[in-house]
């Protein structure tokens, strides 16, 4: 209901009041996400087999209308793929955790019989041909190693220590006990034995009143919410919950499982019953067909629809008539008619040319006066599904299905098409033939009466459809790969390391938060730094939601290659790695050191094509390109001071010839990392520029995201922080440390005797201080230069060429132009 309610908010009767400017788009597109996560919540827990398919339709949807409006709203955002929403939460008294967006679960659990079958193929391949895994993550190396008779010194003066400690420790218990026995004989001296009873139940009633006291004030304390209360493992709410979706998600196994076992049934048992009469009544109307269109004065029979026209389903369902023959039916005979014919004629290619003109107008948004629109691919499989589902199960009485099982009489209803499709197919060889048949008698007759044999025209007709089909296939590009299965090209690429088993890793671990300053900063005229939760919000958009489903990877606005360039250790690998886990990706790693050494001279040329090959197979497939400006270097100096046997160049030809290929629905992304991408160069910057359809900064943590990020990294680690820990200050330390460099410094400080004595021994300030100085922090020079690349990236390059803010037609660089223009003149 909520989906149809936001329809007509997107469409009011009155188009005064239709969504206009960004703010709006915005309030619109909020609300989609947060029916999104509603639906999914419900598709997870829902565990009915059919109504699970029909809320699938109507989520799909919503999520390829929620990317529509994404992608419409950053065209208005002049091009930035990075919208600030911060002064529309405050109006809307939400939160910054609404604008993260869910990846939708049955992404890797519809399929998780299929991941799974690929996941031990995958790790048979690569312990049959010994292939190395990817390295643990690094940590802080101090010093070199340690001569043998240092190492032997070294650990005789821990050992004496430890020993002086432990006869320390051991004095100090024999001295504690010596006070505790004196103690004992003074009190039996000079106490009698009444004196002490009662000083022993002062005691005892003196503790029992403070504990009493005690357990009144944390109850204070738990009402006014000043305390957490304490957990029953009983009857603790987290704990149930979890329960019962376990519990759930093996009840909705057990009915799919039961789902699929009476398709096959109740399809044979709809074939025995009905499948006789769905025969007849195809074959009396092919029948009908035949005498309808016979010609009455040659007695010749039509030719039966080709299978690729769709066969006899022309024949039962017709398609519904042109504009060209009602005008023909309405039309006279007479002179008038001729001449209506010529006039309606006229008047329509009118129209036609008009219509092109100012569809060609409207295309560059000028010259026509209207305004560009958002598309709308989505809106009728919203209105589809939504009216599906309650057509069906709004008013479907399911009092006798408390445990809600399949419903026997619907599959039927859905199997009957499919039943029906193949029997037409059966149906239409037997007619094939029986036209064929009475088209011989015809032939045959004519024949007797003319004296002429009859069957010379049909092979002369067939001998020009073959040569038309051979010319077809010549045009086709030839697969050099063809002769071999996809089995033996897989496990080829698993033996030379290119396709590799991905760690299990997810959006969330890429550590950060929302910018609350961005909008204020946005008015000064300043473009901030996108935030880590705007990173992982556009990576889930662009990437993961398509990837992970056909049927929005078909119809969305197309991505087919993206670039996420930052500084050192910023979580470039971590959110290639998190994509693919995700949306259950094959992972293809074609980086320049990845492959150098493979492939050698022009066998890359098949690397590449097998890649693609095979990506496109058993899609969804990332093809993760490290060190990505690299490959579009021509400066041969440059390339060899990289230490590679093979040029870092020599996959680009390649590499773009395949990329332009990619289309819609083969659901293959082509994903680049870049640490350095101010190294290209004019025409090289250029190609590298215009190759990808995404560029996507990975910052720096700000402060906000500090503070988030160093919880989250001890917590990682096993480590935790206490609530006197002074996390404010070491934010504002760690200014200028990527994610990856405070985690190398919280993996190295905590050690597994650290973490043993993290309760003794709390982490401090002093020590994290004494890690991080081994540690070199981003340096200024890199992050400058990476802020000049970014100014030349497409969106910003009109930004900082003076373009209209917010004007969908405009076209930028016409003012650069006329002063092109201008300069030349005066050199003239």
């Amino acid at each position: 209901m909520e989906l149809l309610d936001q329809l007509e908010a997107e469409n009011p009767e009155d188009p005064a009041l239709a969504p206009k400017d960004l703010s709006e788009w915005a309030c619109i597109y909020i609300k989609y996400l947060q029916i999104m996560r509603k639906l999914e919540t419900a598709y997870d827990q829902m565990v009915h087999p059919q109504k699970r398919q029909d809320m699938r339709k109507a989520l799909e949807a919503c999520i390829g209308r929620m990317l529509e409006i994404r992608h419409w709203m950053v065209r208005l955002n002049r091009g930035l793929d990075f919208i600030n929403l911060d002064d529309i939460l405050v109006d809307l008294k939400l939160g910054p955790e609404v604008l993260e967006v869910p990846v939708p679960k049955y992404f890797i659990e519809d399929r998780a019989k299929e991941l799974d079958d690929r996941d031990k193929f995958l790790e048979a391949l690569i312990d049959k041909y010994n292939v190395k895994g990817p390295g643990a993550s690094a940590i802080i190396r101090i010093g070199a190693p340690l001569g043998e008779d240092e190492a032997i010194l070294m650990i005789q003066k821990n050992e004496r220590g430890r020993q002086a400690r432990e006869r320390a420790r051991l004095a100090a218990i024999a001295k504690r006990q010596r006070q505790i026995e004196d103690r004992r004989v003074r009190l039996g001296v000079t106490l009698s034995h009444e004196e002490a009873a009662r000083k022993i139940q002062a005691a005892i009633r003196g503790f029992l009143w403070r504990r009493r006291i005690r357990k009144e004030a944390d109850k204070e304390l738990m009402f006014i919410g000043m305390k957490p209360k304490p957990r029953d493992p009983k009857r603790d709410p987290q704990s149930q919950e979890s329960k019962n979706l376990m519990r759930r998600k093996r009840v909705q196994l057990e009915h799919a499982r039961e789902y699929d076992e009476a398709i096959v049934n109740l399809k044979n048992k709809v074939r025995e019953l009905e499948g006789q009469d769905m025969r007849e009544t195809i074959q009396d109307k092919v029948n009908a067909w035949f005498v309808e269109k016979r010609n009455p004065e040659t007695g010749e029979y039509p030719d039966f629809p080709e299978a690729d026209d769709g066969g006899s389903r022309v024949i039962l369902n017709p398609p519904p008539p042109t504009l060209a023959s009602l005008l023909e039916d309405v039309v006279g005979d007479g002179k008038k008619g001729k001449d209506g014919k010529k006039d309606a004629g006229k008047d329509a290619k009118g129209k036609g040319k008009k219509d092109d003109k100012k569809g060609k107008k409207g295309d560059d948004g000028m010259g026509s006066g209207e305004a560009e629109k958002i598309t709308a691919v989505f809106i009728p499989s919203i209105e589809a599904g939504v009216q599906e589902f309650v057509a069906k199960w709004q008013d479907r009485d399911e009092q006798d299905n408390f445990h809600q099982k399949f419903d026997g009489e619907l599959v039927k209803d859905e199997l009957r098409p499919i039943v029906f499709e193949e029997i037409r197919l059966q149906v239409d060889v037997e007619m094939r033939v029986l036209l064929q048949n009475l088209k011989d008698l015809v032939e045959a007759e004519r024949a007797a009466k003319l004296g002429k044999k009859g069957k010379k025209k049909k092979g002369k007709k067939k001998k020009g459809k073959k040569g038309k089909k051979d010319k077809k296939k010549g045009k086709k590009k030839k697969d050099p790969t063809a002769d071999r299965s996809i089995e033996s090209l897989f496990a080829e690429l698993v033996s030379n390391g290119i396709l590799q088993q991905c760690p299990h890793v997810h959006v969330r671990d890429y550590l950060g938060s929302s910018s609350f300053m961005a909008a204020t900063l946005e008015k000064a005229n300043i473009i901030p730094d996108p935030s880590m939760a705007q990173v992982r919000q556009a990576l889930t958009e662009y990437c993961i939601l398509p990837l992970g489903s056909q049927f929005i990877h078909e119809r969305a606005p197309y991505t087919k290659s993206v670039l996420l360039y930052g500084a050192e250790k910023t979580g470039k690998t971590l959110m290639a790695q998190a994509i693919a886990n995700l949306s259950g990706s094959n992972f293809f790693d074609i980086s320049p050191r990845n492959t150098d050494g493979k492939y050698p001279g022009k066998n890359v040329a098949m690397m590449v094509h097998m890649v693609f090959k095979v990506a496109r197979t058993m899609a969804p497939s990332v093809i993760y390109l490290d060190e990505a400006e690299k490959v579009f270097l021509t400066d041969k100096k440059k390339l060899k001071e990289f230490g590679s046997t093979e040029p870092f160049s020599r996959i680009k030809k390649e590499l773009l010839k395949e990329c332009k290929s990619l289309a819609p629905g083969e659901r293959v992304l082509v994903l680049g990392n870049s640490r350095e991408p101010y190294i290209c160069a004019k025409k090289d910057e250029k190609a590298f520029m215009n190759f990808w359809a995404k560029h996507i900064f990975m910052p720096l943590p700000d402060y906000a995201s500090r503070r988030v990020v160093w919880p989250g990294l001890f917590e990682r680690h096993q480590g935790r922080l206490t609530y006197e820990f002074d996390l404010s200050t070491l934010a504002h330390i760690s200014d200028g440390y990527s994610s990856g460099l405070l985690d190398m410094v919280v993996h190295s400080m905590l050690t597994k005797r650290r973490i043993e004595r993290l309760r003794t021994a709390p982490v401090d300030i002093p020590e994290v201080l004494q890690w991080m100085c081994k540690v070199e922090p981003i340096s200024r020079e890199v992050d400058e230069a990476l802020r000049r690349f970014m100014d030349k990236t497409p969106a910003m390059a009109v930004l900082k060429g003076g373009g209209k803010p917010g004007t969908a037609g405009s076209k930028p660089g016409t003012a650069d132009k006329k002063g092109k223009k201008g300069a030349k003149k005066g050199k003239k």
